[in-house]
């Protein structure tokens, strides 16, 4: 019964530290992800490409995205390498 109870605990634990180790996609290589905060939760953001380029360019335009999601994204397009518009 106790062993039972060791080999638990120490597939919780190696179940606990994949968890945490294996983080999200991050924005790199001209790809850009993102978790845009939204009045009713977050949204998340994926593109690639020409996509994400264009939503880099156009970040900040009027009426695109709120105050915060803007920065939220531009932040990401320069981790990406992506020029963010005015």
């Amino acid at each position: 019964m106790v062993g039972g109870a060791v080999v638990a605990a120490v597939a919780i634990l190696v179940a606990v530290v994949i968890a945490l180790a294996s983080g999200g996609p991050t924005s790199s290589h001209g790809c850009i992800y993102a978790t845009v905060p939204a009045a009713t939760g977050a949204q998340e953001l994926s593109q690639c490409g020409a996509v994400a380029a264009s939503t880099c360019a156009s970040v900040r335009a009027p009426g695109a995205y709120t105050h915060q999601a803007a920065q939220v994204i531009a932040g990401e397009c320069r981790k990406a390498g992506l020029r963010v518009g005015p």
